[in-house]
């Protein structure tokens, strides 16, 4: 029986949306955001043997929502730094996101590099203290991978997010009266890429609006993809809106 593994070291689908309310002992760390690095990356996982965990944020206490096997190719979007883990490569705080979404340790995966070799992953700023969500990003994107595969949430995709952030509720009535609060006060965001943990807007056909959760690098989880909780492009659904910071100031 092979035991999952975790560390930290060196070496899509259309959406139908309807919704209502190196060596042993050195350890790494992510090198400054001046220098330019890759978009992507391939790499190798290595972990002589076993299966490694995905994660969804860059540490092991976070939940593991599939496995990736020994010797599998990966594809590395952009990584950020996290647990410290010791796996085939050494010891490192550095994480990695993969192409669909989660995070794996560094440690197990072969680069080419003990160094940076992607850009740093980018988070969404705070939202106002007047209304702290009661999780972080990193925090609600773990109760998102949680519910992975649901059924539950669908035309729900606003509570969705809010009760990923903490909240028994939004406050509003539908996404696209959520959507609409964030432009007219200034917090939706019509250009870049949604930064992780950002709120990810849509308008739809039916006038409910949509939302989803920014994992990052042009990932998003949330409600009816493929009639279920998962991951998807942003731009997968046609009528995106832009992102803003996870702000519901009428929670509850």
């Amino acid at each position: 029986m092979h035991a999952f593994i975790d560390t930290l070291q060196k070496r899509s689908v259309r959406w139908g949306i309807t919704c209502a309310a190196a060596a042993v002992g050195l350890v790494v760390t992510m090198p400054g955001t001046a220098m330019a690095y890759a978009a992507s990356a391939p790499g190798t996982i290595n972990t002589a043997g076993s299966p490694l965990n995905v994660r969804s944020a860059p540490g092991t206490n976070y939940d593991g929502w599939r496995t990736v096997a020994d010797g599998a190719g990966v594809t590395l979007l952009c990584q950020t730094t996290g647990e410290t883990v010791t796996g085939t490569y050494g010891t490192t705080n550095v994480w990695d996101l993969l192409s669909n979404g989660g995070m794996v340790s560094d440690a197990y995966v072969y680069t080419g590099s003990d160094g940076q070799i992607v850009n740093t992953c980018t988070y969404v700023g705070a939202e106002p203290s007047s209304k702290s969500n009661p999780r972080s990003a990193n925090g609600a994107i773990n109760w998102a991978f949680q519910h992975y595969g649901s059924t539950a949430y669908e035309n729900l995709c606003l509570a969705f997010t809010a009760q990923a952030y903490g909240w028994g509720g939004s406050g509003w009535n539908t996404a696209e009266i959520g959507g609409d609060w964030e432009s007219s006060h200034g917090y939706l965001h019509t250009s870049g890429i949604p930064p992780r943990g950002a709120l990810v807007w849509y308008h739809n056909s039916a006038g409910s609006g949509h939302v989803a959760i920014s994992l990052g690098e042009g990932k998003v989880i949330g409600t009816s993809v493929g009639g279920k909780v998962g991951v998807a492009g942003y731009t997968d659904h046609v009528s995106y809106r832009g992102w803003s910071v996870p702000y519901y100031p009428v929670a509850w």
